[in-house]
């Protein structure tokens, strides 16, 4: 009896183990947004990284349901090259009062979303070696970022009025008009209408926004869903190479908030753009299911 009672204990957790596997995933992704752009405006790919935990149930007929949580990295490189304008704000507003200049803007974006993603799949094994599956992500935005930089040449002055800025910006936390302001820092002087004036040299994502301007949201929306479908290929019972695809439904920014590069309106004030903005995700991953 002692006998056969231990048998079914060992056959019952052989059985458990079966069903219930947890892993680890990690890997590099390739990201860009999809969506209307504005002429002389691209959008490129941009790359970074994901990891993180899963649990798959496996039932007896080769279909299984994972579960995961992961850190993910997506984002765009966002060129603008052409005939803009610019909006000068001087450090010291004693020596020249904000003012908006045309010319010609070089201006290059690298954005960063950082995501903590709780993707939710459906599995089928093909065979021994190969995986299939589909489903969809929960995904909440917790490191907008985005670093680059813009050079202006005015159109009307450019003798005096030529520079290039470094873009640091954080969506998340940037204020209206920020700046770097560190005593290391070295600013630009430029002149205007014969008096030196001083502009910041690294500018935030929000430098040329009001408070009111500001108080109506962060630059990139806060959540976002995708839909998944990918493969994988085991190398072993427990190491497999994957690849998937991600497809996001929902408009990555905030059309409050998000302006065009190009144009202002009659009276200078900024142009919002009514558009959405989708990003697409391609990621190599390297997994491992005990």
């Amino acid at each position: 009896m002692k006998n056969l009672l231990t048998i079914c204990f060992c056959v019952f957790a052989i059985s458990l183990c079966a069903q219930h596997k947890v892993g680890v995933r990690a890997g590099l992704n390739y990201s860009k947004f999809s969506g209307p752009l504005e002429v002389n405006e691209t959008y490129g790919i941009s790359n970074g990284f994901h990891f993180g935990i899963n649990y798959t149930y496996l039932l007896p007929n080769k279909i299984g349901f994972r579960g995961e949580v992961l850190y993910i990295q997506r984002g765009t490189k966002q060129n603008y090259v052409g005939d803009s304008y610019y909006i000068i704000n001087p450090i010291d507003p004693s020596t020249a009062e904000s003012f908006v200049e045309m010319g010609s803007v070089d201006y290059r974006l690298n954005i960063s979303t950082a995501y903590l993603s709780v993707p939710l799949t459906v599995q089928y094994r093909a065979n021994r070696r190969w995986e299939l599956f589909a489903g969809a992500s929960l995904d909440f935005l917790i490191g907008p970022t985005g670093i680059g930089r813009v050079n202006f040449d005015s159109s009307i002055r450019p003798e005096d009025i030529r520079f290039e800025q470094s873009l640091d910006h954080n969506y998340g936390s940037d204020v209206a008009g920020e700046y770097n302001s560190s005593p290391r820092q070295t600013n630009i002087i430029i002149r205007v209408d014969g008096e030196l004036v001083t502009i910041p040299k690294v500018i935030g994502g929000y430098y040329n926004f009001s408070n009111e301007q500001r108080a109506m949201g962060n630059r990139l929306n806060g959540f976002n869903s995708h839909l998944i479908g990918g493969v994988n290929y085991f190398i072993n019972t427990g190491f497999y190479i994957g690849l998937r695809y991600e497809y996001g439904l929902l408009d990555m920014t905030n059309d409050a908030v998000d302006v065009s590069l190009g144009e202002l309106d009659a009276d200078e004030n900024f142009i919002y753009r009514d558009d959405v903005d989708k990003p697409y995700t391609i990621s190599v991953s390297f997994g491992f299911r005990f």
